[in-house]
């Protein structure tokens, strides 16, 4: 099945694109990779990344959790993801490697006048009680509660880090991390989270300061870790591509995204 320009991009993360093409074997890598990461790491050429490398990426989109899975049955060799590995992924033999963070972040659309919130308004605001933005400060309208689906590595990583004891609701819900996004983008008095980086492909959404941090503080404390995920140490090929993501070169790509790397 041909490969997108979108998903070459997604395979090696944040991968140098003008980097010297390395001694790579001429090969195939089948991967998984979280439709959150391929939606922040897109518009990349195909064609530059086979010609660089002689390797043919087969790239397929999937939640995180099942792009883990793929590699956990031996389907694909390699997957990048949002969630950690639990116990039984590492039990099981797979390999976390992780590349960056990045913050997770509260939004609205530029409608809302509303800048700080604290932690419990947050979540009095995703579990209903708090059902108008004039609570907050804000003006007289209804808050619409947007989120991914909760298969997404987006809802689980919120819900664990931010929500604590309160249950998360939901007027709508978007298949896609993006589709949350583009709610808050056009539909009036709504919230919803998303990864810093996808959020700042659009320009009529703000995000909020929390408990007096911002998403760019070193303390701010919502974030999310891509890594990316092997059956076994990697070897081969697939240790080439991995050494290939981890060069300086891919860390100026990463902080350039406002991402931070997690490679010494």
């Amino acid at each position: 099945m041909p490969t997108t320009p979108k998903a070459l991009f997604v395979l090696l993360i944040a991968i140098a694109f003008t980097l010297p093409a390395p001694a790579f074997a001429k090969g195939v890598i089948n991967t998984s990779c979280s439709s959150q990461i391929s939606e922040i790491f897109r518009g990349q050429v195909l064609s530059e990344f086979t010609k660089a490398t002689g390797i043919k990426a087969n790239v397929h989109i999937f939640s995180s959790q099942i792009s883990i899975n793929r590699v956990k049955t031996g389907i694909n060799e390699m997957a990048t993801t949002a969630l950690k590995l639990s116990a039984t992924d590492k039990k099981s033999g797979l390999v976390e490697i992780p590349l960056c963070k990045d913050p997770m972040v509260v939004i609205t659309g530029n409608d809302i006048n509303v800048t700080n919130l604290t932690l419990a308004q947050v979540r009095q605001l995703f579990s209903g009680f708090i059902s108008n933005w004039s609570e907050v400060g804000g003006p007289d309208l209804p808050v619409r509660i947007v989120t991914p689906v909760r298969e997404t590595a987006a809802y689980v990583n919120f819900t664990n880090q931010a929500m604590g004891a309160s249950q998360l609701k939901f007027d709508y819900q978007a298949a896609k991390s993006s589709g949350a996004v583009e709610a808050v983008n056009h539909i009036p008095g709504t919230i919803s989270f998303a990864t810093r980086s996808v959020v700042n492909q659009y320009d009529d959404i703000h995000t909020f300061i929390i408990d007096g941090l911002s998403p760019s503080d070193p303390e701010y404390p919502y974030t999310q870790t891509f890594s990316l995920v092997t059956r076994g140490e990697p070897s081969g090929m697939i240790r080439e591509v991995i050494n290939y993501a981890l060069s300086e070169d891919s860390r100026k790509k990463m902080k350039s995204r406002g991402l931070t790397p997690l490679i010494n």
